[in-house]
């Protein structure tokens, strides 16, 4: 974007040298949410300001195209999708062209190119940054006491309105049957979509994503074990489950979230064992949250869960 006066110049494909970005590869989409206004302004491109700038960027459709600005090499490509009330990036590409572009690892990658987009297509400082991605959440110090409250309900976990729901997802992250289906259905083609970026989740890990149509604003998506009998460690990997969607809530300002009973469907992880499991760990983990919902699927669930409360 260039200024002169009070009038906005729009940089395109044409203003300035640019070469196809070679051997794309794919790496995980950030999980910032852009507002209207940002996207406004990043479909006005941007031209290098000096020496020191060293991008040129334009967007074509829904699409950012980044090259460097001596070269005019293709460094970055992205493709922007509504989200709620803003947008999210569902396809983020760099070129695996070691000639032109020294890349580091995937996640590294994700994080300087949000870093880009923020600081130099939009002039955010590290601070206006982390405001942007959590707007509204207020921050609590780690060490001021939090009371957490833990509810049991029976119902569609699809349909909470807390500020991120946790999905019982497959390895892949792109749908499957039971919860991870429902979630699937409930937020939309656009949540696949972004998924494709995660790189998928290994077994009692958690990856983030927007919620898109969903009433919660994030869905933390992990892998619960399946159930071998209980001897091939799945009551550690089943805890895990829960200490990592907490870390990823506290990492996005989630201050309460809802889950379901990881494991206990096609998985097959005995409902009673899975629920002990779930209380003690989520009582036991330091934590932000102040809500932690289960969302159990029959009263047979929910009673197990009051039996692992009572304790």
């Amino acid at each position: 974007m260039e200024r002169y006066g009070s009038a906005v110049v729009d940089v395109g494909r044409s203003d300035w040298q640019h070469h196809v970005l070679q051997l794309p590869e794919t790496i995980p989409n950030p999980a910032r949410v852009w507002t209207d206004d940002e996207i406004a302004t990043l479909r006005h491109g941007h031209r290098p300001d000096g020496m020191e700038d060293k991008w040129f960027a334009f967007m074509e459709g829904d699409r950012l195209y980044l090259h460097r600005s001596w070269t005019g090499l293709g460094v970055y490509e992205v493709q922007f999708s509504p989200a709620g009330s803003g947008h999210v990036i569902t396809d983020a590409v760099v070129t695996g062209d070691a000639d032109q572009y020294r890349r580091g690892p995937d996640d590294a990658e994700s994080d300087r190119l949000e870093r880009l987009i923020s600081r130099v297509l939009l002039g955010e400082s590290m601070l206006g940054r982390d405001l942007q991605m959590h707007p509204v959440t207020p921050r609590v110090p780690r060490d001021e006491p939090v009371a957490l409250r833990i509810e049991l309900v029976v119902g569609d976990i699809t349909r909470q309105d807390t500020d991120a729901i946790v999905n019982a997802a497959n390895e892949s992250l792109l749908g499957g049957g039971g919860v991870d289906g429902a979630i699937h259905r409930a937020a939309g083609p656009e949540l696949m979509a972004f998924n494709r970026g995660l790189g998928g989740c290994a077994t009692g890990e958690a990856k983030v994503s927007p919620g898109f149509r969903l009433p919660a604003t994030w869905v933390i998506h992990t892998v619960g074990p399946v159930w071998y009998g209980g001897h091939e460690g799945e009551a550690d990997l089943l805890a895990s489950c829960y200490r990592a969607c907490l870390a990823r809530a506290d990492e996005i300002g989630a201050t309460s979230v809802a889950f379901p009973a990881i494991s206990t469907g096609i998985y097959g992880y005995p409902v009673q064992a899975a629920a002990e499991i779930a209380v003690a760990t989520v009582r036991a983990t330091p934590t932000r949250v102040r809500l932690v919902r289960f969302v159990c699927f029959d009263d047979a669930t929910r009673a197990a869960y009051a039996a692992a409360l009572q304790r």
